[in-house]
C-alpha cells in the first residue's frame, strides 16, 4: 500500500531528482520524511536555543519525531503484514498519539504538520464521508492538549482552525488520488482482459475460416479427386493393355494428390483449435511486474469452445485482481485440466486470507460458471486462497 503524499509536486525536477539518487524510495514518501525532518529540526533549534526546556524535552521530543517517521513507513511500505489491516490500523493509532505526544512535549504549534501527514492516509482505511465528518474532532484534540499542557490560548483556536483547512485538503487530496488509482487499475483490468479476449476471438476467427476452408477442400477436391480416381479405375479396365501403365500412373497420382488433401484438411483443423494458454499469457504478461504468475495446462484442451475459453479467461482475470488487491499475493499458480469428464480449474496464491465474503468479482465467477451447468468453490486458509471452477467437459 503506497500512499502518494505530496504528489501534489508532480514530475518536478526535485522530485525527478529524488528518484534518481534514492531509487528504491518512492519520491512522495521521501518528501514526507523530509518535512518530519525539517520540523524536528526547527523544534531541535529553537528548543536547544532557549532556557525553558531541559535535554529531557529535547530528546523526548525528537525520539516522538523519529518513531513517528518510522511509523509512516511502516504504514505505507508496499509488502503485506500477516494481519494487514489490523497491523496498518494499529500503526495509524500510534501515528496519532505520537502527534498528540508532540504537543505535549513541544509548545510549537507547526508541530501541527504531523496532523497534516496523519490526515493523508485516512482515506486508505476509513470511508471518506465519515472521515471528513470526524475530522473536527480529530484535528480539535491535539489542540486541547496543547492549550491544557502550556496554557498557551492566544490566538489558538485561529491556528486551529487554519491546520483544520489544511488537514481537510490533505484528506481531498488523497482521496482524489485513491479514486484515480482505482480508476487506473480498472482501466488496467479491463485492457488486460480485452487484449486476452481479442487474442482469443482472433484465434476463433482464423479457426473458423480455417474449418471453412478445409471443409470446402474436403468437400469439392477431395470429391473431385474421387471421381477422377473411380473414372481412372474404369478406364484402366476398359482401354488395351498397352494403354494401362499411363492410366494406371494417372490414377496413382490422383489417389496421392487425394490422400494430400485429406492430410492438408486434417491438419488444418487440428491446428484451427483455440490456444487458452497464448490467450491466459496475453493476459498476465502485463502483470510481471506485480506478482509471479506460473500456469500449466494438463490434457487436451483443444476442443474447447469460444465460451468455455472465454469463461475461464474471465475468472482468471477476476481471480488475479483479488490477489493482487485484496490478499495482496506475490505468487499466484494456475492449473487447468480434465478429471473425470469435467474441465478443472485451480487458481492458488499465496496471499493474506482469512474470513471472507463473496463480493461482486467473486459473485460474478460463481455466475459465469454456472451459465456453463459448472460449479465454483472458494477457500480461504493461512496459506492463501483458493478457487475452484468445474465445467462440464466439451461434447
Amino acid at each position: 500500500m503506497t500512499f502518494g503524499l505530496f504528489q501534489l509536486c508532480g514530475d518536478s525536477p526535485i522530485l525527478a531528482g529524488m528518484k534518481k539518487y534514492f531509487p528504491k524510495i518512492e519520491a512522495e514518501l521521501l518528501v514526507a520524511i523530509i518535512t518530519i525532518a525539517v520540523v524536528a529540526a526547527a523544534n531541535v533549534w529553537l528548543m536547544s536555543d532557549s532556557s525553558r526546556f531541559g535535554p529531557v524535552n529535547l530528546f523526548a521530543t525528537l525520539a516522538i519525531f523519529v518513531l513517528f517517521a518510522l511509523t509512516f513507513l511502516f504504514v505505507t511500505r508496499e509488502k503485506p503484514y500477516r494481519h494487514d489491516t489490523m497491523v496498518r490500523v494499529a500503526l495509524l493509532v500510534i501515528e496519532y498519539l505520537l502527534v498528540l505526544a508532540s504537543f505535549v512535549t513541544s509548545p510549537f504549534n507547526f508541530n501541527a504538520i504531523l496532523l497534516v501527514i496523519w490526515s493523508g492516509q485516512l482515506p486508505y482505511f476509513m470511508p471518506y464521508r465519515r472521515s471528513l465528518w470526524l475530522s473536527p474532532l480529530w484535528s480539535a484534540m491535539p489542540w486541547l492538549v496543547f492549550a491544557q499542557v502550556w496554557e498557551q490560548t492566544d490566538g489558538l483556536w485561529l491556528t486551529a482552525i487554519l491546520f483544520w483547512t489544511f488537514n481537510l485538503f490533505s484528506l481531498m487530496m488523497m482521496e482524489s488520488r485513491k479514486q484515480a488509482e482505482v480508476a487506473r487499475e480498472q482501466a488496467e483490468q479491463a485492457n488486460r482482459e480485452l487484449r486476452a479476449l481479442q487474442d482469443l476471438m482472433q484465434q476463433a476467427s482464423r479457426k473458423d475460416e480455417r474449418t471453412r476452408i478445409a471443409r470446402d477442400i474436403h468437400d469439392l477436391v477431395g470429391h473431385h479427386l474421387t471421381a477422377l480416381s473411380l473414372h481412372l479405375q474404369v478406364a484402366s479396365r476398359t482401354v488395351s493393355p498397352e494403354q494401362r501403365p499411363p492410366i494406371d500412373q494417372c490414377l496413382s497420382i490422383a489417389r496421392l494428390l487425394l490422400s494430400d488433401v485429406r492430410e492438408a484438411v486434417s491438419d488444418m483443423r487440428e491446428y484451427g483449435s483455440l490456444n487458452l494458454l497464448q490467450a491466459l499469457n496475453e493476459l498476465i504478461a502485463p502483470l510481471q511486474g506485480k506478482i509471479a504468475v506460473t500456469i500449466h495446462c494438463e490434457g487436451d484442451l483443444s476442443e474447447l469452445s469460444l465460451l468455455q475459453a472465454t469463461t475461464i479467461l474471465r475468472c482468471v482475470q477476476e481471480s488475479l485482481t483479488n490477489s493482487i488487491r485484496h490478499g495482496k499475493a506475490s505468487k499466484l499458480n494456475i492449473e487447468i485440466s480434465r478429471k473425470a469428464h469435467q474441465l478443472v480449474t485451480e487458481i492458488t496464491d499465496n496471499g493474506t486470507a482469512g474470513e471472507f465474503q463473496a463480493g461482486n468479482g467473486l459473485t460474478g465467477i460463481k455466475e459465469r460458471v454456472a451459465e456453463l451447468n459448472g460449479s465454483a468453490e472458494f477457500n480461504a486458509s493461512p496459506r492463501g486462497f483458493y478457487t475452484l471452477l468445474m465445467i462440464p467437459e466439451p461434447g
